[in-house]
């Protein structure tokens, strides 16, 4: 009888705690792009992608980000596993887009390592502007007669000359430092917290909410945080199967 009770107890165990059957996994190309959860196009069902993270196709060959605030980036890469996504202006001009008030309200992305830049108007005709310590050329701002140039805020230990030269335009938050870029046009990058999945990706795990209601998410195919609790209830249920068939004893 003993015997009987623990066997259904462990089975009950073991099935009451897998994973809905029910939950999408919906990989999708956009182009080159793998869309998949925690993002869904906006074409996909609800339950594709977590709330939030909604991607367009546009002309079945670029991912685009749209920002409620500051309208549309094309995505050009996803990093799951440290949950990045780096995006770019249509226009090829980033600089341009920041300028005009990047605004990250309503969404769930922050800017990767934000530093302070201050941009500035310089004459061309100038010969201080390529001279300045840490001066990034923002080229896709710049025309015939002036050069706009970014500086790292706290590095504005500048000659003289630059006041009568440059004329200050703004002081920004950038994502990464603006050095890093080969070109400023080249786009920044943006990072999210919620969901986190970064356990499950970098075990090669398969992230995915664990119903097929609400929003609690959880890992398929790693032993990882999410689902350790699943794991543990397999390996104590077939230690409990071992035990039993080893004691006779029991009835």
């Amino acid at each position: 009888m003993v015997l009987t009770e623990i066997v259904f107890f462990s089975i009950f165990l073991m099935f009451t705690l897998q994973p809905s059957t029910s939950v999408e996994v919906c990989p999708v190309l956009c182009g080159t792009q793998l869309i998949r959860f925690p993002f869904r196009l906006n074409t996909q069902s609800g339950r594709c992608g977590y709330p939030r993270l909604d991607l367009s196709c546009k002309n079945e060959a670029h991912a685009i980000l749209t920002l409620p605030f500051s309208g549309g980036f094309t995505v050009v890469n996803i990093d799951y596993t440290f949950q990045n996504i780096w995006i770019e202006d249509p226009d090829s001009c980033a600089p341009r887009r920041i300028l005009q008030g990047l605004n990250l309200a309503g969404t769930p992305f922050d800017l990767l390592e934000p530093r302070s830049y201050t941009f500035f108007n310089c004459s061309s005709a100038s010969s201080t502007v390529p001279k300045l310590a840490e001066a990034k050329l923002i080229s896709c701002l710049s025309g015939k007669d002036f050069s706009v140039v970014a500086i790292p805020t706290e590095r504005l230990d500048l000659p003289a000359s630059l006041s009568t030269s440059c004329s200050e335009m703004a002081k920004v938050l950038l994502p990464l430092s603006l050095s890093d870029w080969s070109d400023p046009g080249d786009g920044f990058i943006l990072t999210w917290n919620e969901p986190d999945c970064k356990l499950c990706e970098s075990r090669a795990g398969t992230c995915m909410f664990k119903n097929d209601t609400g929003t609690d998410v959880g890992c398929s195919g790693g032993f990882n945080d999410v689902n350790k609790d699943e794991n543990w209830v397999y390996v104590i249920t077939e230690a409990i199967f071992n035990l039993l068939l080893r004691s006779p004893s029991i009835n």
